[in-house]
């Protein structure tokens, strides 16, 4: 089998992966104990999340066919599978630890608490910060460098406006949350 098949073979993995842990994803995603359907501007980033999505995906379907690109080893197909596992159990982790303050639209709910347990220990943004390991590893698994840096590129940027708005609507509405921010970066842990 050429190497062009097989990369087109493990892209379609990757980017059916993608889709398909999203769909379960909200499968297990916990009952909101408030209204879910916040007003336009607690929807922010919305539409661009899922246009990234398909710019994604379709960079990776295509990344394979692109002559000249650079690419990656064949371990990266399968490494790329393996983040997306990962990341599912990020935002498994993450929406369980937030129970039913887990909800698509940006809003403060009376009695909201500022949490600080499992992975909002570590990073402000966990659920975000999984679905762009998610989309990463859909990339990667194509086995071709364009994928994985369009793919970030187009998802980080959707990804930073949402995290944008919704730090400001929780330094604004949400007692504590501004001295969780001080001390608890976005996405990336700190080395300890």
């Amino acid at each position: 089998m050429s190497r062009t098949l097989t990369d087109t073979l493990w892209a379609g993995l990757g980017v059916g992966g993608a889709f398909g842990a999203m769909w379960a994803i909200e499968r297990l995603r916990p009952p909101v104990r408030a209204d879910d359907v916040g007003a336009p501007e607690d929807q922010v980033g919305i539409g661009e999340l899922t246009r990234a999505y398909f710019f994604s995906a379709g960079v990776t379907a295509a990344s394979p066919l692109v002559a000249g690109g650079v690419r990656l080893p064949r371990w990266t197909g399968p490494a790329g599978l393996a983040l997306q596992l990962g990341a599912v159990g990020l935002r498994v982790w993450a929406m369980r630890t937030l129970q039913g303050h887990y909800a698509h639209a940006l809003r403060v709910v009376p009695d909201q608490p500022v949490v600080r347990t499992g992975p909002y220990r570590h990073v402000r943004h966990p659920g975000y910060a999984s679905v762009l390991l998610l989309w990463l590893g859909a990339a990667t698994s194509a086995r071709n460098a364009l994928a994985p840096l369009l793919t970030l590129a187009a998802v980080g940027t959707a990804y930073r406006e949402r995290m944008d708005a919704e730090d400001a609507l929780l330094l604004r509405e949400l007692p504590g949350y501004a001295a969780y921010a001080a001390t608890t970066p976005r996405l990336l842990p700190r080395p300890s």
